[in-house]
This record gives structure tokens, C-alpha cells and sequence, in this order.
């Protein structure tokens, strides 16, 4: 049992769900046909090693991926450089791919780090220039906690403006509210929507409260 909690372990550092999904139910296959005999006969023992394994899938991919961030005041090559390396600096960023044509960056974020939104918009006011929109790609799986307007993901709360027609699910992008995230002009178009009604605020107390809207 603990070799196969040590695979799964591993394996969910390196595989992407699919693949991980297919490991772990062959896993699963191969030690019922070991230890049981008759397959219609699932012993009790067998269950909390299912249900660890199963927990190791659901938490496997959910995560930020990437961040889109536009920066104003990038007039020139070195003005564009600064940003970057001022992102760069950020333990959870695994590269930073700048457009200085339309003053906006693309951002890698690394995996299995949780990555701060306000880090980076900080990163860029501490390179002297101001945050015009921050955008993120975020991976939905089931270890998200969804319910109307509001969802619990890594500690922190995220607020929606509207809620969504559909479940969240696969990866969506989210645009960053506040004053933070975007020009003052811009901002007084959606303060009205920014609803702070998002249930016990307990499990969330710890971490971040932000307002996005589906982008």
C-alpha cells in the first residue's frame, strides 16, 4: 500500500490529469486483481487506499496557469526589460515573455506554486510603472469550491460580478478587478458590480478576497 501511495505521489507531480486519471484507475485495477480474488468482492480494506488515491486526482491540476498583464508607461526597450525582471523575481513565475508594441506581457506561472495576484501588480508599480488590465487562465477541477457568484480556490475567495450560466469547469480566464488591476476611468464602470456577499467568511480568512469577471 505504501509503494502505491508513493507512485501516486510521483506521478501527480509529473503527469497532466488525463494521464494521471489513467494511472491511477490502472492502479487501482492492478491491486484488486493482486489481492482479491473474486473482483465482486471489494474488501474494506481496500477503500481508504481508493479514496486516497481518488484525492491525489481531484487536487491535481486545479491552479493558475498563466497571467496577461498590461503595463502603462512601457515606451521603450529598457522600460520593458525593467517590468520583466521586476516580475521575475517572483518565486511563483516561471518565465515573463514581454510586447512592448502593445505594452502587455504574458506571464508563466510555475505548477504546484500558488501564485499572488497582488505580487504582480506590485512587481510592476515597484518598476515604476502602473497595471492597466491583469488577466489570468485558471485550471477549474474539483478541488474548486463553487456556489453562485463566489468560489474558494487555494485559501483565497473569488468573487464574480455576474453569475455564470454554467459551471465552472475546464480552464477559464478571469480579468482582475480593483484598484489594483486597472486605471481608476475603468474602474468606476464596475464598482458597482463588485458584490461582497460570499458567505462565511472564515473559510477564506486567511487568504485573499478577489473580484474578477469572466473575461
Amino acid at each position: 500500500m505504501k509503494i502505491l501511495l508513493f507512485q501516486c505521489f510521483i506521478f501527480n507531480r509529473r503527469l497532466n490529469s488525463n494521464t494521471l486519471y489513467d494511472f491511477i484507475y490502472n492502479t487501482i485495477r492492478n491491486f484488486i486483481n493482486e489481492h482479491i480474488i473474486n473482483m465482486k468482492v471489494i474488501r474494506v480494506y481496500t477503500l481508504p487506499l481508493i479514496l486516497t488515491l481518488l484525492a491525489f486526482a481531484f487536487n491535481a491540476t486545479a491552479q493558475f496557469e498563466t497571467a496577461y498583464i498590461g503595463v502603462n508607461g512601457l515606451t521603450c526597450s529598457q522600460c520593458s526589460r525593467t517590468v520583466e525582471m521586476s516580475i521575475r523575481k517572483l518565486d511563483f513565475v516561471a518565465d515573463v515573455q514581454m510586447n512592448l508594441e502593445h505594452t502587455e506581457g504574458k506571464i508563466v506561472l510555475k505548477k504546484n506554486k500558488k501564485a499572488d495576484m497582488d505580487k504582480i501588480a506590485q512587481a510592476v508599480v515597484n518598476a515604476g510603472f502602473s497595471v492597466r488590465y491583469l488577466q489570468a487562465d485558471l485550471n477549474i477541477d474539483n478541488s474548486v469550491s463553487a456556489s453562485g457568484t463566489c468560489f474558494n480556490y487555494n485559501g483565497d475567495q473569488y468573487v464574480l460580478t455576474t453569475t455564470p450560466k454554467e459551471p465552472l469547469k475546464g480552464t477559464v480566464r478571469l480579468k482582475f478587478l480593483g484598484k489594483k488591476f486597472m486605471p481608476k476611468n475603468e474602474l468606476k464602470k464596475v464598482e458597482a458590480h463588485m458584490n461582497d456577499k460570499c458567505g462565511n467568511p472564515d473559510s477564506y480568512r486567511d487568504g485573499q478576497v478577489y473580484h474578477v469577471s469572466l473575461s
